[in-house]
């Protein structure tokens, strides 16, 4: 009998959260919804992407591809540089992820999946009326119309799950798409050059899931700062969105570095990783320790390898404590594909 992962659906749903705060101005007045949004325009075309940053410690090199997500729907990367880079690298890490599983069998797994049915639903019966204050449910109201239309489903959602749902939406019409077709170009290109690919995995199993997820149903997060950030900002998440995915695609890495998107992501991480069941099967650890899998994997792959590649979102990469700033502090010499530190 074929034996095969059943995940724990509800927490990875939530680590998504992670994508509504895409370059969020913290400060933005409530949209005055008796203006038209503006489509925002993206490029097209063949482009050749943000460059690789080169981090190099004992004569040993790695060339990191930073991602993004969206990016420009009609877009063509042109994958010369990741290429030549792959043709010279003994190792390709793929971008660190987390999988959550249950610790059963099989057939535990299989029993699991009945109580995961409605996870996304507010606990009690709830609805979005009843869990957010009057002011920003008007808000959620103009926001929903216009970019999700008339679908009643969505309002017995819990407030972080209804802004995921508002998110992709609203990228569906904004000319971006996800960006999982450079993850998958760059491993065929690595497949074609013979380099091994290194999975970056953190699997945190989970001992008991019919009850955790049976405790989320009933417990509440406090995601009503991440929901309400969310809608206020959604106009201005993609302008910005579509000015970050234009920067990726043209190369502009000056453009990429925005922070401004740092209070709404962490209001949605610690809606996620602040809550009692979050808190009892440890995701609160798991930014951390991914981060420093990822650390590790790195010094070996540079080891043994003259010359490696490295797949890591962008905003895993930049920021005061992102991924190239540890790079330093463990002594390699960081540049960036711009020629900067």
């Amino acid at each position: 009998m074929r034996h095969f992962p059943v995940r724990l659906l509800v927490f990875p749903a939530l680590l998504c959260s992670a994508w509504l705060a895409t370059a969020a101005r913290a400060q933005t007045p409530p949209p005055d919804t008796s203006v038209p949004t503006l489509e925002a325009v993206t490029v097209s075309g063949e482009q050749p992407g943000p460059g690789l940053w080169r981090a190099t410690r004992d004569g040993h090199t790695l060339l990191i591809l930073g991602t993004l997500t969206p990016l420009p729907r009609k877009m063509t990367w042109k994958t010369d540089e990741i290429d030549e880079a792959l043709a010279h690298a003994g190792a390709l890490l793929m971008p660190p992820h987390v999988e959550i599983k249950p610790n059963t069998g099989f057939f535990g797994r299989l029993a699991l999946l009945p109580s995961l049915i409605g996870v996304r639903n507010a606990p009690d019966g709830a609805t979005l009326k009843d869990s957010v204050p009057a002011d920003v449910y008007a808000r959620w109201l103009a926001v929903k119309a216009r970019y999700i239309g008339s679908d009643r489903g969505v309002e017995r959602y819990r407030p972080i799950f209804a802004a995921i749902e508002l998110y992709k939406d609203a990228v569906k019409k904004s000319g971006l798409a996800r960006s999982g077709d450079i993850t998958r170009t760059v491993a065929a290109l690595a497949k074609k050059h013979g380099v091994a690919q290194v999975e970056v995995t953190y699997t945190l199993l989970v001992d008991d899931p019919r009850a955790a997820v049976k405790a989320f149903k009933r417990s509440t997060l406090d995601d009503v700062s991440c929901f309400t950030q969310s809608i206020d900002n959604i106009d201005a998440q993609l302008a910005d969105m579509a000015a970050r995915a234009n920067a990726w695609a043209t190369g502009d890495v000056a453009a990429l570095r925005d922070d401004r998107r740092a209070k709404q992501r962490l209001a949605c991480l610690n809606a996620v990783t602040e809550g009692g069941v979050a808190q009892r099967i440890g995701l609160a650890d798991v930014p951390g320790t991914i981060r420093a899998r990822w650390l590790t994997a790195v010094d070996a792959a540079v080891a043994a390898n003259t010359q490696a590649v490295a797949i890591v979102s962008i905003d895993d990469l930049l920021g005061a404590h992102g991924y190239l700033e540890a790079l330093k502090e463990r002594g390699y010499a960081v540049e960036s594909p711009d020629g900067g530190e």
